[in-house]
């Protein structure tokens, strides 16, 4: 999955080149560069206007060609990196009408580039993992909240009636409300995907359903349920 940090060798049969320097490129992860070590040569255009410091422009022109092919890569991906700069540099670069430019380069990652990348990629897993886990539990929910026959039973015992509550038979009504407007609300969800309103609605549904997995939190949903739903598009107005 992951390629080794240490510089990557010549190709075979590479045409040899007479200079040198080393620069670091880009990579797709911010902040995050490969070293790249370069070989090359130049040649000045005959008749073209005169270059006063015709290496300098060499070099700029070069690891400007090499930084452009490896933009695109995580840094972890040194080899396709690699194989992008010196698919750039099979050609000569003429960029520069007053000097042609052909060259080769090696790439590498410092140690502490690939601790940082490494680093960035597991917590970037373990994000992905628990947006992941909380998807199916709002599936579960959903499911639960839908299903027939036993959706109301399951949201009574869910959220019954808390400590200090004046009217228990008031408390049980507005769950019983709460769970028609929800499981309206699901369905009409389902009805509507894939539109702006959809989207809007499932992400009013989300944050309901979300409140119902915070035991502390879930038993005022049911006196709050109607800010959600009033927020809903198209839904009639009035009693």
């Amino acid at each position: 999955m992951f390629r080794s940090r240490k510089p990557t060798g010549p190709a075979p049969g590479r045409r040899p080149f007479d200079r040198a320097c080393a620069a670091r490129v880009d990579s797709a992860d911010p902040g995050l560069y490969f070293e790249a070590s370069l070989s090359y040569g130049w040649t000045l255009r005959e008749g073209a206007d005169p270059i006063l410091h015709p290496d300098e422009v060499a070099r700029s022109l070069l690891v400007g060609a090499v930084r452009t092919a490896t933009a695109g890569y995580p840094v972890l991906h040194v080899g396709e990196a690699r194989s992008a700069a010196n698919r750039e540099l099979s050609r000569e670069i003429t960029t520069d009408d007053r000097i042609t430019v052909s060259g080769h380069v090696r790439l590498g990652i410092t140690a502490e580039t690939e601790a940082r990348a490494r680093a960035r990629h597991f917590a970037a897993e373990r994000v992905r993992l628990e947006e992941a886990e909380r998807t199916v539990r709002l599936q579960i929910l959903r499911e639960q909240v839908l299903s027939q026959g036993l959706g109301l039973v399951w949201w009574l015992e869910r959220n019954g009636t808390p400590q200090g509550v004046d009217s228990p038979q008031r408390w049980t009504r507005e769950l019983i409300e709460s769970h028609g407007e929800l499981t309206a609300a699901l369905r009409r969800e389902q009805a509507v995907t894939g539109t702006e309103e959809g989207a809007l609605l499932r992400a009013r549904v989300d944050e309901a359903l979300a409140l119902v997995q915070d035991p502390e939190t879930a038993g005022r949903l049911a006196r709050h349920l109607g800010d959600y739903i009033a927020h809903i598009p198209g839904r009639p107005s009035g009693p």
